[in-house]
C-alpha cells in the first residue's frame, strides 16, 4: 500500500501535480499581467498552456507560458485594446446608471446588464482560442461570435468564469483581503484550465 502511494501515477500524486502546475500557471499569468496592457496576452497564454496540460503535451509550465505569450503578442495586444474599450464602456454605463434616479432606471439598468452579458458571450472565445490561431483580429472576433451562437451555454460559463473574481469582490464583504491573493496563487490557472476543458469538450478540439 505504501509503495503505491509513492508511485508517480498514484491518483493523489497526479491531482497534486496538476494543482502545482496550475499554481505556477497562475503566478506566470500574474507576473506577465503586471503592465496591465499585457493582461490579454497573459490570459491567452494561460489558456494555451492549460490546453497543452490537458493534452498531456506540456514541457514545462513557465517555458510553455513564455512561448505562448510571445507567439502572437501583437495581435493579442490589439484584441486586448478592443476588449478594454468594450468593457470600459460597459463599466461607465453601469456607473452612470447607478447614479440616476427614477422608476425607469432599474429597467434600463437590467437591460444594460443583459446586453453586457450577451456581448461578453460573443467575445468569450476570443482570448482562449487565440493561442494557436492564425486568424487576424476581426476574424478572431467573428469566430468567437459564431462559436457563441453554436454553444451559448458554454459561452456564458466561459464569460462567467472571467467575471467571477470581479463579482466576488463586488458582492462579498472583505473579499478584497483574500480574493486577489487566491486568484494570483491558484485562480488564474484554474480559470484557464476550466475554460479550456469546457471549450475542448464542446467543440471536440484535439
Amino acid at each position: 500500500m505504501a509503495s503505491r502511494f509513492f508511485r508517480a501515477d498514484n491518483p493523489y500524486n497526479e491531482v497534486m501535480s496538476v494543482v502545482g502546475d496550475l499554481a505556477m500557471l497562475s503566478v506566470a499569468w500574474f507576473v506577465c499581467s503586471i503592465p496591465l496592457v499585457t493582461i490579454g496576452a497573459s490570459s491567452a497564454a494561460a489558456c494555451e498552456v492549460a490546453r497543452t496540460m490537458q493534452e498531456g503535451r506540456d514541457n514545462g509550465i513557465f517555458r510553455g507560458f513564455w512561448a505562448a505569450f510571445k507567439r502572437r503578442v501583437g495581435t493579442v495586444l490589439l484584441l486586448t485594446l478592443i476588449l478594454a474599450c468594450v468593457w470600459g464602456l460597459a463599466v461607465f454605463d453601469l456607473w452612470y446608471l447607478s447614479r440616476q434616479s427614477g422608476d425607469a432606471v432599474s429597467v434600463v439598468y437590467g437591460i444594460t446588464v443583459a446586453v453586457i452579458v450577451l456581448v461578453g458571450m460573443v467575445l468569450a472565445f476570443v482570448l482562449p482560442l487565440s493561442g494557436r490561431s492564425e486568424l487576424g483580429v476581426v476574424a478572431q472576433i467573428r469566430q468567437s461570435a459564431r462559436l457563441a451562437v453554436m454553444k451559448p451555454l458554454v459561452a456564458f460559463v466561459v464569460f462567467a468564469l472571467d467575471v467571477a473574481p470581479i463579482a466576488l469582490l463586488a458582492t462579498i464583504p472583505g473579499a478584497i483581503v483574500w480574493a486577489p491573493m487566491l486568484y494570483i496563487v491558484f485562480g488564474a490557472g484554474g480559470t484557464a484550465w476550466l475554460q479550456m476543458l469546457l471549450i475542448r469538450k464542446a467543440f471536440a478540439l484535439q
